[in-house]
């Protein structure tokens, strides 16, 4: 067995945790499994996998079940991972060097998020997360949408591994999404009253309102998170950038999303905000500078965002170019767009006009 632990924290998860437990049972770890209140077949479910299965009193505190799980772990080298995530793909040998060379830092592993759209389960986009650590230089802190924190306070240095996980927590029915965004939300307000100076807070609490389609207070919270002096380069930083310029646009307006102009250079690498900054042109019926930018996106590198840097610009250029009376040219860039519904559907009616 290799000297790491993969903790888990579940409750109420039976649908999902087997299928996570089946991912990662053959890497040949230590399974820990906290579970923190189940009244399903949960615990029945992970006692065929874990090495250890354990109980937590839920207190309303994601950090304090991760780092109670990081405790009851036999290992110092922890690779944390949820019940709705499993390994499409891991390099164990990579692991087992990154902690004998690379033991200060954190491993970053890809996540590809998965919807369900017209009844198949599809990409919706990827994104990178602190994974894989030294439990005795990291902890979790904050009680929703815990993050990764050195004990002793140096910087983290953060490498992506290998690594790649498919999560579907995302994919959950209108209700369901909901009833999970307004739990956070509370929670996050509550942390927010002991930690108001954490922009981090803003984000996601601009984030809930957003899933729960209430762009305008989502615009309040983003802007309040931006107004910290903080490093471009953060993924987090760019992810509110590019949900406020959303936001922004769905509460129409537009004029005021012109202001990004302010912040381009500093975010010009980033395909999804190149991207966006397509979108906020096209909405301010500058159809010139919209394409500039869209065709900007397709040659830059993938976003968070899937399509960002290929089906999406080219569907907006499609639009404009339509709007403009070039139907040829929008028919040849709806037809790029592959089987994307809306760019189908475009090309269908105009072929039939």
């Amino acid at each position: 067995m290799h000297p790491i632990s993969v903790c888990i924290i579940a409750k109420n998860e039976e649908t999902r945790i087997e299928q996570c437990l089946k991912s990662i049972k053959p890497c040949g770890f230590e399974i820990v499994v906290v579970d923190t209140g189940s009244t399903d077949r949960t615990k029945e479910i992970a006692a065929r996998y874990a090495d250890k299965l354990l109980d937590f009193a839920w207190c309303d505190d994601f950090s304090a079940a991760r780092n109670f799980s990081l405790r009851e772990a036999s290992n110092n080298w922890i690779f944390m991972i949820d019940c709705d995530e499993t390994v499409k793909e891991i390099d164990v040998e990579e692991l087992n060097y990154f902690r004998k060379h690379l033991s200060d830092s954190v491993g970053s592993v890809s996540r590809e998020n998965l919807v369900t759209e017209n009844g198949v389960l599809t990409l919706n986009n990827v994104d990178y997360t602190e994974r894989f650590f030294n439990k005795k230089l990291y902890h979790y802190t904050g009680m929703i949408h815990e993050q990764l924190t050195p004990i002793r306070g140096h910087e983290i240095s953060a490498f992506l591994l290998q690594t790649t996980l498919l999560h579907t927590g995302y994919d959950m029915t209108p209700e369901e999404r909901k009833a999970k965004y307004k739990r956070n939300f509370t929670l996050l307000e509550k942390q927010l009253t002991q930690d108001p100076e954490n922009p981090y807070l803003y984000y996601q609490l601009g984030k809930s309102c957003e899933i729960l389609e209430d762009f305008a207070r989502a615009c309040i919270y983003y802007d309040k998170g931006l107004e910290f002096d903080l490093d471009p380069e953060l993924a987090y930083v760019q992810a509110m950038v590019v949900s406020y310029g959303n936001a922004l646009l769905h509460t129409g307006q537009a004029e005021n999303a012109l202001g990004f102009e302010g912040i381009y250079d500093e975010f010009a690498s980033v395909t999804d905000f190149v991207y966006l900054m397509g979108n906020i042109y096209k909405d301010n019926l500058m159809p010139e500078q919209a394409l500039t930018q869209y065709q900007k996106a397709l040659q830059m590198p993938p976003g968070r965002q899937n399509g960002s840097n290929s089906f999406l610009p080219l569907y907006q250029c499609g639009l404009i170019f339509e709007q403009l009376g070039e139907t040829d040219s929008a028919c040849a860039l709806y037809a790029q767009c592959g089987d994307f519904a809306p760019a189908v559907q475009r090309l269908a009616a105009l072929k039939t006009s």
